[in-house]
């Protein structure tokens, strides 16, 4: 069984939405507030009828509703007819019991739908309410039925339901509150049919063992003798549970300590590779809210590998805010949550190779900002950071400007993840020695990307950030030896004062920073632009670091 995809109506943050899925893996990755767990909790109400763990009719509220819809509302004559409706439909392949039309896209689709609509038989009430002139400031759900149904309009029946989706959220999980119900459903997926049958009766069995005991014998003989409670006779028993429910009254340990008091990280661990594992092998779909919460990077590695070796044919759905989660689990699996709704399932899969092979690169950067600045070093960032807080007195990312080094993968690897979702991206690259062929030649490959922008000195003297800053700041000697002053240790400007003409003391600092493989001369250019950053000097730069800013 997979979910194809989902059609939300005036649920939450979103009031006509419709979402694809990929079969196998979708992550969910957007800003705070962008819709990513709202996805899940729909997916949640659809496929089990429940809410936050507990049934979508006991917990259905006005709160669900969109707010454009209910301010659509609101500022009516209030009638039933602009009542909203609230619908999730999941469109399913694998269910052909639930196959029909009855859903908002009138195709002979197989799917299950939730809604919550006016009912039409408390017409006449509801008139009569409106008579009374109320102060109406909410849907009044009071007049609303809730109905599960799938796609050929049958309702349908927990018990009888024809897959199973398990969602796991470690937050739901209180000391005291709601636990049986959801240590139960993960028991559920670590036991076979056969042993839930054996434990059964073994529960059962000890149950009259503890009925038959002497001391509960001696309790319930002294127990309301003197018959003035009652004329009948009182006793004390163990509860006879009916069938199916013995999870409620057992719990897991780890290492002797009861489930619901070990730490968070190890809770997220157990549950998710229970669920993913499956012993019961009635699992069709597993969600999960971001499984990196409360785990160390180690630990999180451990996880993922789990999840990617050990899920199957089960269909995932997680949210994340980590990369790692991302790489690892496959980018093109993103379904990502900003304006739009974007999936990258048709990334290069050379990309997707590469970022499943070396899963610490921070793409999720590039996916969630609107705006990127891409760098070959930290220096080049320290250096942009330092030139944009001068003209706005703030840094760039308190203006929505992200800038990401990229190291190893190369700008290519971050450049295809912008051409798919849109990003503007603008590189600041070194030419080389070689504007003709390192600059030019390549913005011909972006010509029909205009959200990807190459930015670089024309100059091939200035073959790198420093050498261009170097020449920004070599008009006279005074201004050189101020700059040099800055950005060299006391050692090394001993030897720059050795150089008498300006051009040897330019040349000077040029060498000095240029970077030959194996002489660690990364360093130098780390600690000068930290210098810089830190500093006062009001140094000049060359145009296009102003430029590699300007995002209109």
């Amino acid at each position: 069984m997979q979910v194809k995809s989902i059609k939300l109506l005036n649920f939450k943050k979103f009031i006509n939405n419709y979402f694809e899925f990929n079969d196998d893996v979708n992550i969910f990755v957007g800003d705070n507030n962008s819709g990513k767990s709202t996805i899940l909790e729909a997916l949640e109400i659809v496929l089990n009828y429940n809410y936050r763990g507990r049934p979508f009719n006991a917990e259905f509220t006005p709160d669900l509703f969109n707010q454009e819809a209910v301010n659509n509302f609101l500022n009516s004559d209030k009638s039933s007819r602009y009542l909203p409706s609230l619908i999730i439909e999941a469109y399913i392949n694998g269910v052909p019991e639930y196959k029909g039309t009855n859903n908002s896209l009138k195709t002979d689709s197989q799917g299950v739908v939730v809604q919550a609509l006016f009912d039409k038989t408390l017409e006449d009430v509801y008139n009569q309410y409106l008579l009374t002139k109320p102060n109406i400031t909410a849907i009044p759900i009071e007049f609303y039925k809730v109905e599960w149904l799938d796609f050929g309009w049958n309702p349908i029946k927990a018990i009888a339901k024809k897959f199973k989706a398990l969602y796991i959220d470690p937050t739901r999980l209180h000391p005291t509150m709601g636990k049986n119900q959801y240590i139960s459903s993960i028991l559920n997926t670590a036991l076979e049919k056969e042993e839930l049958v054996k434990l059964t009766l073994n529960y059962r069995e000890n149950q009259q063992i503890f009925n038959d005991s002497e001391e509960v014998k001696t309790v319930n003989g002294n127990l309301d003798t003197d018959h003035l409670i009652t004329d009948k006779k009182l006793t004390i028993a163990a509860s006879t549970l009916p069938a199916g429910s013995i999870q409620t009254g057992l719990q897991l340990k780890v290492d002797e300590v009861p489930f619901q008091f070990i730490g968070k990280g190890e809770q997220s661990n157990v549950q998710i590779k229970l669920a993913i594992q499956n012993k019961s092998k009635d699992i069709d779909l597993v969600m999960m809210e971001e499984p990196e919460n409360h785990l160390s990077h180690t630990n999180l590695s451990r996880l993922v590998h789990y999840i990617e070796n050990q899920r199957s044919n089960k269909q995932l759905f997680l949210t994340t805010h980590s990369s790692y989660v991302l790489n690892k689990l496959s980018i093109d699996k993103i379904c990502l949550l900003q304006s739009d709704y974007k999936r990258l399932d048709r990334l290069d899969p050379k990309v997707v190779k590469t970022l499943k092979r070396l899963p610490g690169y921070d793409t999720l950067r590039v996916a969630l900002s609107n705006r990127v600045i891409l760098v070959e070093g930290p220096s080049d960032e320290l250096v942009l950071k330092k030139i944009y807080y001068r003209k706005h007195g703030r840094l760039p990312e308190q203006d929505g400007i992200d800038i990401i080094v990229v190291r190893g993968v190369g700008f290519d690897t971050f450049i295809a993840v912008g051409k798919e979702i849109g990003t503007k991206i603008h590189v600041l690259r070194d030419n080389d020695g070689d504007y003709e062929r390192n600059v030019i030649a390549a913005r011909l490959e972006y010509t029909d990307f205009p959200n990807i922008q190459l930015f670089s000195s024309e100059s091939d003297l200035e073959f790198s950030l420093e050498p261009a800053l170097i020449y920004a700041n070599a008009n006279n000697l005074e201004m050189l030896d101020a700059f040099a002053e800055m950005v060299l240790s006391t050692q090394t400007k001993n030897l720059y004062n050795k150089k008498s003409t300006l051009e040897d003391r330019r040349e000077f600092l040029i060498d000095w920073f240029r970077s030959i493989k194996g002489n660690g001369k990364g360093t130098r250019k780390v600690d000068s632009a930290i210098k810089l950053f830190d500093g006062s000097l009001e140094f000049e730069y060359p145009a296009f670091l102003d430029e590699v800013f300007n995002f209109d």
